[in-house]
């Protein structure tokens, strides 16, 4: 019985860390600028293009990335269940030879709903609970 009492409790304890959310994963969300890992749309995984699209979040609502060539800003939110907005504002409109692919990354942007995120990656994912797009910590800019 003892032993019983002690596995329920462990499994409590993991269940409660792993749904933790709220303000360490909205300060990991911040502390890192994103860069893009993979993209999926319909359930096809996306071919990166050669420039990685990149997003970071501010201490605000903002939001501001490169979409490979063209850099876009926007706002987002977070309640406290996890959910996340993502709301694309302007971009430039440079001529890319991925633009296909930024058109894409864009449209991906405003569908997701909810994320989770770690020291390493940030994952969001549609109203369905699908992946849409994974990212890892942008490699640190070299002075040049």
């Amino acid at each position: 019985m003892k032993r019983m009492m002690t596995v329920m409790f462990v499994a409590l304890v993991a269940a409660l860390t792993g749904c933790k959310g709220g303000e360490d994963s909205v300060a990991l969300l911040k502390s890192h600028e994103w860069q893009l890992k993979s993209l999926t749309t319909d359930g096809i995984v996306v071919a990166n293009p050669a420039e990685r699209p990149v997003l970071a979040f501010s201490d605000s609502t903002k939001m501001a990335g490169s979409a490979g060539c063209n850099r876009f800003f926007g706002s987002y939110t977070i309640t406290e269940k996890g959910d996340i907005t993502l709301v694309p504002g302007g971009i430039t409109l440079m001529t890319c030879p991925d633009i296909e692919f930024e058109d894409k990354y864009m449209k991906a942007l405003a569908e997701v709903k909810t994320y989770t995120v770690s020291k390493e990656e940030l994952i969001l994912k549609d109203a369905e609970g699908k992946v849409m797009i994974v990212y890892m910590v942008a490699p640190a800019k070299s002075e040049e």
